[in-house]
Order: C-alpha cells, then structure tokens, then sequence
C-alpha cells in the first residue's frame, strides 16, 4: 500500500490527504471504473429537464462524498498552479468559454482518472508519459 499511496501522490497537486483518500476509494471500490469513480466522488454531471420548455444548466450532481470533493478542490487548486499539464489542460478550457469552477472540476475528473491508472499499473506520474498520452508537445 505504501507503494500504491507513493504512485497517487506522485501527482504534482495532490497531498498526503488527497491520496489518503483516493488509496482508500480505490481500495474500498477495486472494481469500479473511471466513471464510478468519478459519481463516488459526486463531480458527474446531472441534466434537469421537465417537459420541452424547462432546461436548467447542467450542475455536479454532489451525491458522491463531500469529503472526496473538498480535499480533491484543493489539491485541483495546487495542480492548476504548479503542474504543467493540469495548467494547459485549464486554461485551454477557460480558453474554449468555460466558466472557472466549470474548468476546475474537469481538472479534478482527470486528476481522479489519472490517480486511478496510476494505481491500477503500478506507476508514477510522468508528464513525459502524460504528454505523450494527451498529444501534447
């Protein structure tokens, strides 16, 4: 488990508490993919439609742990100022029109997602490896 908590917290942003917490959502969940992982942590989107003529903005739908949500913002909020990719990856979406908190739990779907293949391969984070994922030079 050491191991695995060094993998997590490999990520630039993401502290000991924040991989404290994902270790034990990966643990307690080892069959869950991206997307679950994703609605334990509350940050999947929910539509509000009634009808043909009431459409309200598409919010989070929050139902995951609040804990996983705060201590995740935090550590989205360190990425986006210290980590290259998360950066580019922000502030091309504030870029393409979207709004700052909009932005900011992108970044914090994507730091969950790349948590989650750190985990399960066994690796660090390497922005060599990330970059090359993304298409990014």
């Amino acid at each position: 488990m050491q191991n695995d908590y060094d993998n997590i917290k490999s990520i630039i942003g993401v502290g000991e508490l924040g991989a404290i917490v994902l270790l034990y959502t990966f643990l307690k969940y080892p069959d869950a993919n991206k997307r679950q992982l994703v609605s334990l942590a509350g940050l999947d989107p929910t539509r509000y439609d009634s009808g043909s003529s009431i459409h309200r903005r598409v919010k989070i739908s929050k139902a995951g742990s609040k804990l996983y949500r705060g201590v995740l913002f935090m550590g989205t909020m360190t990425s986006i100022r210290y980590n290259e990719e998360m950066k580019l990856f922000y502030d091309r979406l504030k870029a393409n029109g979207k709004q700052t908190i909009q932005a900011q739990i992108a970044v914090m779907r994507k730091m969950i997602i790349i948590a989650h293949s750190l985990y399960k391969n066994n690796q660090k984070y390497s922005s060599e490896i990330y970059r090359r994922a993304c298409g990014v030079k």
